[in-house]
């Protein structure tokens, strides 16, 4: 083998390791905030997927209870609708994009 191939390994190798070592922690949330996402079942990770994606552990509750997932919730919340008024369109067979269709007909 060239130095240069094994060098590009051992970077690589180096990358990787270091790299799956950042654990996802409660770092900056308060403990009233770890307990409220402890209570839904959730860990350090998810808990701070949610809140990046601007929902609180109070409306990840709601949509969770609705049976969104956290790209669905995140879609629909993005567009103004509730867990509940989504569950009511889902309910009803509708996507997100013919129920914005349909809200924008009133």
């Amino acid at each position: 083998m060239n130095k240069s191939l094994i060098s590009g390994v051992i970077l690589s190798s180096v990358l990787v390791l270091t790299g799956s070592g950042s654990t996802p922690t409660w770092e900056g949330m308060s403990q009233t905030d770890i307990s409220e996402w402890k209570a839904l079942g959730l860990d350090a990770a998810a808990s701070q997927d949610w809140t990046e994606a601007g929902i609180s552990a109070e409306d990840a509750a709601k949509w969770l209870a609705a049976n969104f997932d956290l790209e669905e919730a995140a879609d629909w919340a993005a567009q103004a609708f509730t867990a509940a008024e989504a569950a009511d369109w889902k309910i009803g067979g509708f996507d997100l994009k013919d129920a914005m269709k349909a809200r924008e007909k009133g």
